[in-house]
C-alpha cells in the first residue's frame, strides 16, 4: 500500500515534466512523418519507410539513461529534497523501489504505448491529408522485447551511478564504464599473453606455424568466456547493481541526513 502511494506521489511530482517530454517525442515524430508523407506525395510516390523504429532505440536507452542519472539527486543529494523524501511514512526499501521500478519497467512501457499511441494518430493524419501509406509502430516483435530485456539490464547500472554520484551523474556513469572497459580489456589481453605465451615470439607477434594450433584453444576460451558472460550480464549485473544502489541510498540517508 505505501508503495502505491509512493509511485503515485513520484508520478504526480513529475507529471508536467513525463507531459513536456512526452509531447517532445510526438512533435519529433509528427513532424517527421509528415514531412515525410508530403515530401513522397508530392513526388508522386508512396511512402514505403517510418522513423518509428529507428527512433525508438534513442528514447528507450539514451533517454531512459538520462532520466535514471537524474531520478535521484534531488531526494539524496539536496538538503531540502532530501529532509522532505526522509520525512515520508515509508521505508527505506519502499523509496528506493518505488523510484527503482518507474525509471526501470514504468518508463520503457509507457514509452512503448507513448509511441505506438502517437504513431496510430499521426498515420491517421497522414492517412487524411496526404493518403500516404499508414505504418503503425508494433511493439509485439521480437526485436522490440529484446531491447526492452537489454533496457532493464543496463539501466541498472545507471540507476547504480545515480545513486553514488552527486553531480553530472550521467557523464559520470559513462566515463566510469569507460574506465573498466579499458581495463577490462588490458586484463584480457595480459591474460592471453600469459596463456598463449608459447604461440608469440616477440609481445604480440604470433608464430605462423603455431596459429591453427592457436585458434583451436582460443575457440575453446572464447565459447567459456561467452556463457560466463552472459551469466553474468542476464543473471547477476541488475540484481548486483540494484542491491548495492539500494545500500548506497540507506548509507547516504543515515549519514548526511544528520549532517
Amino acid at each position: 500500500m505505501k508503495l502505491q502511494h509512493l509511485l503515485r506521489k513520484e508520478i504526480y511530482e513529475g507529471k508536467k515534466s513525463l507531459l513536456i517530454y512526452s509531447l517532445t517525442i510526438f512533435l519529433v515524430l509528427f513532424f517527421q512523418e509528415m514531412l515525410g508523407s508530403i515530401v513522397t506525395t508530392w513526388n508522386g510516390g508512396l511512402n514505403i519507410t517510418s522513423w518509428y523504429d529507428s527512433n525508438y532505440p534513442g528514447f528507450l536507452f539514451l533517454g531512459g539513461f538520462i532520466l535514471t542519472s537524474v531520478f535521484f539527486s534531488t531526494d539524496m543529494f539536496n538538503k531540502s529534497g532530501q529532509h522532505n523524501w526522509l520525512m515520508l511514512p515509508a521505508s527505506s526499501g519502499e523509496k528506493f523501489l518505488a523510484k527503482a521500478l518507474i525509471t526501470s519497467i514504468g518508463y520503457p512501457l509507457a514509452l512503448t504505448a507513448l509511441f505506438f499511441v502517437s504513431s496510430a494518430v499521426i498515420e491517421t493524419l497522414a492517412k487524411l491529408t496526404t493518403g500516404d501509406s499508414m505504418f503503425l509502430f508494433n511493439p509485439f516483435t521480437k526485436e522490440i522485447g529484446w531491447m526492452l530485456l537489454h533496457y532493464v539490464v543496463t539501466q541498472s547500472v545507471f540507476l547504480l551511478g545515480a545513486t553514488f554520484f552527486r553531480k553530472t551523474h550521467f557523464m559520470k556513469t559513462v566515463l566510469s564504464l569507460g574506465l573498466i572497459a579499458l581495463a577490462a580489456s588490458l586484463v584480457a589481453s595480459v591474460f592471453a599473453r600469459i596463456v598463449f605465451a608459447p604461440y608469440f615470439t616477440g609481445l604480440f607477434q604470433i608464430v605462423d606455424v603455431h596459429f591453427d594450433a592457436m585458434m583451436d584453444i582460443s575457440e575453446g576460451w572464447l565459447k567459456t568466456y561467452s556463457v560466463l558472460g552472459q551469466t553474468i550480464y542476464w543473471a547477476l549485473l541488475a540484481p548486483f547493481c540494484w542491491a548495492v544502489a539500494y545500500l548506497r541510498v540507506k548509507e547516504v540517508q543515515s549519514t548526511d541526513a544528520i549532517q
